[in-house]
């Protein structure tokens, strides 16, 4: 297989590498050649020919020895008639592969015998969905039996080559492209221009220095002649544009920016460009066009300046301004309607005027009318609640559509309440608001001195109002907060409401998260004379989101550990099958010789070995996978631990072949411990077994018990080839293995189902390790919580 695989390399390298076809292709198939040990390997095209398709023999490798065919007269112009089924199988992108002596087809039999072919393998070449051709495989000294993963392999080759072809194609029609394109600029007012990536080298070419006053000799031809043309403003952005394109983040550069013109005004400029790459996908060079857009856009600046001058001025009045058509139907309002009735304007365009006012005849807008209309009436806000107004309106012609259309204005008329009730009345809402609201409200000067506060005070930090009023707000807020808060302060002076969140000190010295919507408080002359919070608890549902937050990592950890499962236990399993399936063989290839008694000794013994291995990995696999589904039932029950390490001794590892013994050391008086037998059994196998494995050829690993007085301790201990310091980290993750234990079988399981277990267990695990030892340390309450 390795010899396929790099096969499959190298013929993908030429493919990508060459820049000429005919050398890629020729490349491509010697590489196939001489890696997969054929004989002869060549390609044939299609040729449409008098509306018949024949073959052409194009390019061919042979090994040394092999009579070449390239140029024969007998293998070129052949239609497909003349090898029925053929052409029906490879036009369906199927291969087409077997033994020559099997073959139905006499005239397809005789012209392969007559080169010496025994076996062959042939598969089509598909370049955008047109069947271009096909690669053929010969074998001329045995009749190979070709096997379904590397027909599958090849095929995938030809498809590749496909895409190479269709690759220079789309290019050859982009050159040609290009060219038109080029006598189009000519013809045309456009500039265009030309950078080069590799060698950073731009062309500038036709009317581009015309459009900025200059001719090509006052500038020259480079990037920085650009660059220290264009606006500062537009700069970066351009620069940011231009790189996003070069490395793929976006699909496309074009846009305006200003360049600077030789008179010292600035010119608007429309650009665009195409990027090219190189045969390896890489980015070569960007072409472009300029145009002078500079009458267009200061023509859409005046008009932007001027609709923005109107629709501010519409919009600041203190007027409702309206505009219907004749029937009433509302076409347009300002932001004071909003102001005035609580009605948001997207939910009253396309609805009658006369909807909104009280007792007013729709026969209003008489087209009859030369001169302004005026009346006082009621308009009815949101709430039902009627409004006094003054309605002003007037028949207007609208010029673009030559069409009459009304324009209104309605101006609130209400008795006006004095300064003083307003500001009375203003002041027994906020009161009542602050005290009956859930948030805490507070009221401090610049400096943070506290000067109100509502009564929830105490409900929600424990404070007593009086206790924080005249204290400095700071005093209340986590260190690590302040700075942030400062800084919010600064929008807050630029006239910005802003929202923040930060710990406050509770009184029981507990922190608790606020999360705050700060406005400043003005006096009656607009002066800036403090600042106002309202803040709200929301540790809650902060703990709550850091819980979701930790949910979805955790499942996405799963899914990954999903994928990494199905990876490492695929690789684990092929491994001892393959294995299993080679000693096989050789032994199937021995029992027709004379047979040694400790050849099939050995043989088995490696069969057996490696389904021993085999069988560790599954029994890990499915109590792994028992834990992690949530399926794993713990049974507590009552053990003597020495009854129990005794009796695992036995069962698991008193007959090691190598005739090594597990040593055993008890410290402490025994008591009786509560424990799941089947878990602790998983847990010591494991790291049992690991000990034997890591241990060297002559040392005995050793389990050391410690009772101690509220718990007791065990130590697994081998000497052997230690854990690389910078892998520590690494150790209880599924599938892990020392890059020390490439040539020691394992499944890279057993440490992280003896972690799992542990804790289930409520145990500790840890591990320490040196060039002389390691030593996995566990540690047990004698009795399990119920």
């Amino acid at each position: 297989m390795n010899h396929l695989l790099k096969a499959i390399s190298d013929a993908n390298n030429h493919l990508l590498k060459e820049n000429n076809i005919n050398n890629a292709l020729q490349e491509c198939i010697s590489a196939l050649g001489s890696n997969i040990f054929v004989d002869r390997c060549y390609i044939f095209k299609n040729e449409l020919k008098e509306g018949q398709l024949i073959l052409n023999y194009e390019f061919e490798w042979c090994k040394e020895n092999v009579e070449p065919f390239i140029g024969s007269p007998e293998l070129n112009g052949l239609p497909y008639d003349a090898f029925p089924g053929l052409l029906d199988t490879l036009v369906q992108n199927l291969p087409l592969y077997g033994l020559v002596n099997e073959s139905d087809n006499e005239l397809f039999k005789e012209t392969m015998e007559m080169q010496g072919i025994q076996s062959y393998l042939f598969t089509p070449i598909f370049s955008n969905d047109r069947f271009w051709g096909w690669i053929g495989f010969d074998d001329c000294e045995t009749e190979r039996i070709w096997q379904e993963e590397e027909v599958n392999a090849l095929h995938t080759v030809a498809r590749n080559i496909g895409i190479r072809l269709n690759q220079d194609k789309v290019l050859s029609k982009l050159e040609t492209t290009l060219d038109e394109l080029n006598f189009y600029m000519k013809s045309s007012s456009q500039a265009k221009w030309e950078w080069n990536l590799k060698t950073n080298h731009i062309t500038y070419s036709y009317n581009w220095t015309e459009i900025l006053g200059y001719s090509i000799d006052e500038l020259g031809s480079n990037l920085e002649v650009w660059r220290s043309k264009v606006h500062p403003d537009d700069y970066d952005e351009i620069e940011q544009q231009l790189f996003n394109y070069i490395f793929k983040k976006i699909d496309k550069y074009d846009g305006v920016v200003r360049i600077l013109h030789k008179d010292g005004h600035y010119v608007w400029i429309k650009y665009s460009g195409i990027m090219l790459t190189d045969a390896n996908g890489a980015p070569n060079k960007i072409i472009g066009t300029h145009i002078d857009v500079s009458e267009i856009k200061e023509k859409e600046i005046e008009l932007a300046q001027q609709r923005n001058e109107y629709d501010n001025m519409v919009n600041n009045l203190a007027e409702i301004v309206f505009k219907t058509d004749l029937n009433g139907n509302i076409l347009f309002l300002n932001k004071q309607w909003e102001k005035i009735t609580g009605y948001a304007l997207k939910d009253c365009i396309g609805q009658n005027i006369f909807n909104f006012l009280n007792e007013v005849e729709t026969d209003l807008f008489d087209q009859k009318i030369n001169e302004s209309k005026v009346l006082e009436c009621n308009l009815i806000d949101c709430k039902g609640a009627k409004i006094g107004v003054l309605l002003l309106l007037s028949i207007q012609f609208d010029i673009k559509d030559n069409k009459k259309f009304v324009l209104g204005s309605i101006t609130d008329i209400n008795d006006i309440i004095t300064l003083k009730n307003k500001l009375e009345i203003s002041e027994q809402k906020y009161r009542f608001i602050a005290e009956n609201t859930s948030d805490l409200v507070v009221q401090h000067q610049f400096d943070g001195i506290i000067t109100y506060i509502s009564n929830n005070c105490e409900r929600i930090t424990g404070y007593k109002p009086e206790e924080a009023l005249k204290q400095n707000l700071c005093q209340f807020i986590h260190p690590d907060d302040i700075s942030e808060l400062i800084a919010k302060y600064t929008s807050i002076l630029n006239l910005k409401n802003e929202a923040v969140t930060f710990r406050f000190l509770k009184k029981n010295k507990e922190y608790i998260w606020f999360e705050t919507s700060v406005k400043i408080i003005k006096d009656a002359s607009d002066k800036v004379i403090g600042v106002q919070t309202s803040s709200r608890d929301v540790t809650q549902r902060l703990k709550d989101e850091e819980e979701v937050k930790l949910a979805i990592e955790k499942q996405r950890e799963l899914n990954d550990l999903k994928s990494g499962f199905v990876t490492m236990a695929s690789h684990q399993f092929r491994t001892p099958l393959s294995v299993i399936y080679s000693n096989i063989e050789l032994l199937h290839l021995k029992m027709n010789k004379q047979v040694k008694k400790e050849d099939v000794k050995i043989i088995t013994s490696r069969i057996t070995s490696e389904v021993d291995r085999m069988t560790e990995l599954m029994n890990n696999i499915l109590i792994f996978g028992e834990n992690e589904s949530n399926n794993l039932k713990i049974d507590i029950k009552k053990l003597f631990f020495t009854d129990f390490i005794e009796k695992l001794i036995e069962t698991y590892y008193n007959n090691e072949k190598d005739g090594r013994k597990l040593m055993l050391e008890f410290i402490g008086t025994e008591r009786e411990i509560e424990s799941d037998e089947r878990l602790l059994i998983h847990i010591l196998t494991n790291l049992i077994s690991n000990a034997f494995k890591y241990s060297k050829d002559c040392a005995n690993p050793k389990l050391k018990i410690n009772f101690m007085e509220n718990s007791y301790k065990i130590e697994v201990i081998d000497y052997g080839i230690g854990i690389l310091p910078d892998e520590n980290k690494h150790l209880f993750k599924s599938f892990f293995r020392g890059s020390n234990t490439a040539n020691i079988k394992g499944s890279g399981l057993g440490l992280i189902v003896a972690k799992q277990f542990t804790e289930l267990l409520n145990g500790n695990i840890a591990i320490n390790s040196s060039s002389e030892n390691t030593i996995v340390v566990l540690e047990f309450p004698y009795y399990q919580k119920k």
